[in-house]
């Protein structure tokens, strides 16, 4: 029991302050990142995500590279997308600009959009997820867990994970 109490504020701890950042760029979601730069060395990343539960709130997004790997309290990159544009229980963005690297992308589902990750007696009442992996471990999840090398146009999955 100790364990899995040690294990919940571990995770809950990590995605908190991973959330707990003020708003950098809103988006509408289809955005250009870097500005002036040429676009043969950039690409786009294409993000769905999946299974979200409700229309309520925000979905926070924050990218994470080998400088600034999960769990870090900014990342590289946040964005903030309203869920007004959701599609039923999924949403479809496109974010153009990034340069070839190691990245991660990480998100929490804030249905009250008050900046941070809601916990319950254990567990988080609100949803997260990550690039191309869907959390079932004991464990927090670490940077390798989820990161990918960029070197083309990317098309990312995440499904949504609630407790």
């Amino acid at each position: 029991m100790k364990k899995l109490f040690f294990f919940t504020f571990l995770l809950i701890q990590t995605l908190a302050n991973a959330q707990t950042i003020q708003e950098i760029y809103k988006t509408t979601g289809s955005e250009s990142l870097t500005k002036g730069s040429d676009e043969s060395d950039t690409y786009a990343i294409t993000i769905t995500v999946t299974n979200i539960r409700n229309h309520k709130g925000v979905i926070r997004f924050k990218f994470y590279d080998d400088a600034t790997p999960f769990p870090d309290d900014k990342g590289f990159l946040r964005i903030v997308v309203p869920k007004s544009q959701l599609k039923n229980d999924s949403l479809t963005v496109t974010y153009y600009g990034f340069t070839s690297k190691n990245m991660a992308v990480a998100l929490l589902d804030d249905e009250n959009d008050n900046l941070k990750m809601d916990i319950g007696w254990f567990f988080p009442k609100e949803g997260h997820a990550f690039s191309d992996y869907y959390h079932t471990a004991l464990r927090r999840p670490v940077y390798d867990d989820f990161k990918f090398l960029l070197t083309s146009n990317k098309k990312i999955v995440m499904k949504m994970k609630y407790y």
